[in-house]
C-alpha cells in the first residue's frame, strides 16, 4: 500500500511542525494548572481545547462538528463524499496534573496531517476525519473511553445518570449538559456516529506510555495488540490486631504479611511465564496500604488492603492470572489464619491491531528510512473501534519520563516522524475507494 505522493506529504508535515507547536502552546495555556495539565472529561478545559481545535481546522477548511456525544469532528472532505471515510485522532481529555501530550498528540496529529494533504496538493479519495474523543482517562467516571464506546454505540445509554464524576459527584449526564451536550437527543439515539458501514480504518497516534522507544533510541514504533487485563481494585485481607512483642508466631494473624506472600507468589508466577516466552505480561501492585486508623510499629496488622493488575496479550494468561490469585489467597489465608476479599474483578480482553494496517505502517516507516520496532502496547481508544469491527491500527512516539504526570517530553521532531508515517498511512487507505 504506497501512498500517493508520499514525498510531498512528508515534506508539508515537516512544514508544518511550528503550526503543531503552537497549537500545543495555546492548549497548554487554556488547561494547565499549578503543576502540569488537568482536563477533565466535558469539562470548560477539554471544551477549551476542542475549541482551539476546531478554530484550526476551520481556517485550514475542514468542515467542523460535534457528535451527540460531544465529540469534536474535523473533515477533509474526499472525492467521493459516499465512500468509507478514514478516522483517526485520539482523545481531549487528560488525568489530573497529568502530562500535555497524552491523546492531544493523536488530535493534532490528524489536523496537522489534513493540513499537509492541502498543502501538498494530494487530494484523498474519501473523507478524513480527525476526531477529539472524550473521556478516554478512567479517573473522572470509573471507565475508561467513554466518548468512543458512545460514538460505536457500545456504552448502555443508561450510563450517563449512573456514572457520577468522582471529584464532583455530579453525574455524566449533568456534566454533558454543562458543556453544551444535548443529552435528550444523545439519549434518544439509535445509530452508531462511527461504524464499519461508514468507516473503513481508524488509525491513531499516540504518545508511548512507557520506556521501550527511549531506552532504544527509537523515534516511533507500530504497537501489535492493544493488552488486556484483570484487575482486582478494592482487594483486603483481614487478620486481626496483636501486641508485637508479645504474640508467638503460631497465635499471629498477619494480614500484611500475608499479603506480602501473596505478591511475591504471583510476581513469581509473572517471572515464570515470562521465562516460558509468554509475551508481552506486566503485572502491578498499585495500591498497597494498612489502616492508617489503627497501624502502629509495634502491631501486628489486622488489615491490609491493596490492588492486583495483570496486564498480557493472551487470554490464557489473564484467565491463570485471575484463577490462581484466588487459588493463592484462599491457601495462604488458611495457613496464615487470616481472611481474604479479592472483591470485584474487572478486566478486558486483548486487542490485537489490524495486521494488513500494521504492515502498511511497518512499509511506510521503511520508505522514510524509520527503523521498524513492534510491541504491545497499554488501553487506547483504537481497542474500541476494533472491537466494533472496524480496522485500527497505532502509530507510538517516543516520550520521554512515562505518562500521566506532568514531565512527559515528546519531542517536536519525533512527534513529526510520527506524524509523517500517519498521514502516508491515511494517504494511502483514502486512495482506496
Amino acid at each position: 500500500m504506497t501512498a500517493p505522493g508520499s514525498d510531498r506529504l512528508a515534506a508539508a508535515v515537516e512544514a508544518r511542525l511550528p503550526f503543531a507547536e503552537r497549537l500545543f502552546d495555546s492548549i497548554r495555556a487554556e488547561t494547565a494548572d499549578s503543576v502540569g495539565v488537568t482536563r477533565p472529561a466535558w469539562s470548560s478545559e477539554d471544551a477549551g481545547a476542542a475549541r482551539i481545535i476546531a478554530e484550526s481546522a476551520r481556517d485550514l477548511g475542514l468542515e467542523v462538528g460535534y457528535d451527540l456525544a460531544g465529540n469534536l469532528r474535523c473533515t477533509l472532505p474526499g472525492a467521493d463524499r459516499g465512500a468509507r471515510g478514514v478516522l483517526t485522532g485520539s482523545h481531549l481529555d487528560s488525568v489530573p496534573t497529568g502530562g500535555h501530550y497524552d491523546g492531544l498528540a493523536g488530535v493534532i496529529a490528524g489536523l496537522v496531517a489534513c493540513a499537509a494533504f492541502r498543502d501538498a496538493g494530494v487530494a484523498p479519495g474519501c473523507d478524513v476525519t480527525v476526531a477529539g474523543l472524550r473521556g478516554e482517562e478512567s479517573v473522572w467516571y470509573g471507565i475508561a473511553y467513554v466518548g468512543s464506546r458512545l460514538a460505536v454505540g457500545t456504552l448502555p445509554l443508561d450510563e450517563l445518570e449512573r456514572l457520577r464524576r468522582d471529584d464532583t459527584g455530579r453525574t455524566l449526564a449533568e456534566h454533558m449538559a454543562e458543556v453544551g451536550v444535548d443529552v435528550e437527543a444523545l439519549r434518544s439515539t439509535r445509530e452508531p456516529v462511527v461504524s464499519s458501514a461508514n468507516t473503513r480504518a481508524f488509525l491513531e497516534l499516540h504518545i508511548e506510555q512507557g520506556p521501550v522507544l527511549v531506552g532504544e533510541g527509537l523515534p516511533v514504533g507500530i504497537p501489535t495488540t492493544i493488552r488486556g487485563n484483570v484487575r482486582f481494585p478494592y482487594a483486603r485481607c483481614t487478620g486481626r490486631y496483636g501486641h508485637s512483642g508479645a504474640t508467638p508466631r503460631e497465635w499471629r494473624h498477619d494480614a500484611a504479611l500475608a499479603v506480602v506472600e501473596l505478591l511475591r507468589t504471583l510476581d513469581e508466577l509473572w517471572i515464570e511465564r515470562e521465562r516460558e516466552g509468554v509475551p508481552d505480561t506486566v503485572f502491578t501492585v498499585g495500591r498497597l496500604f494498612t489502616d492508617p486508623a489503627h497501624h502502629a510499629m509495634t502491631k501486628v496488622p489486622g488489615r491490609c488492603d491493596f490492588t492486583l493488575n495483570f496486564g498480557g496479550t493472551t487470554k490464557t494468561f489473564l484467565d491463570e492470572c485471575r484463577d490462581r490469585a484466588r487459588t493463592l489467597a484462599e491457601r495462604i489465608g488458611r495457613e496464615r489464619r487470616v481472611e481474604f476479599e479479592l472483591g470485584e474483578c474487572v478486566g478486558s480482553d486483548p486487542t490485537p491491531l489490524d495486521a494488513h494496517l500494521r504492515a502498511a505502517l511497518r512499509d511506510t516507516c521503511t520508505a522514510l528510512g524509520l527503523p521498524v520496532r513492534e510491541f504491545a502496547t497499554v488501553g487506547h481508544d483504537a481497542s474500541i473501534f476494533a472491537r466494533a469491527g472496524i480496522p485500527s491500527a497505532m502509530v507510538l512516539v517516543r516520550n520521554a519520563h512515562g505518562s500521566h504526570n506532568p514531565d512527559e517530553e515528546m519531542e517536536l521532531a519525533d512527534f513529526g516522524e510520527g506524524t509523517k508515517v500517519l498521514a502516508a498511512a491515511i494517504a494511502a487507505l483514502a486512495d482506496r475507494t
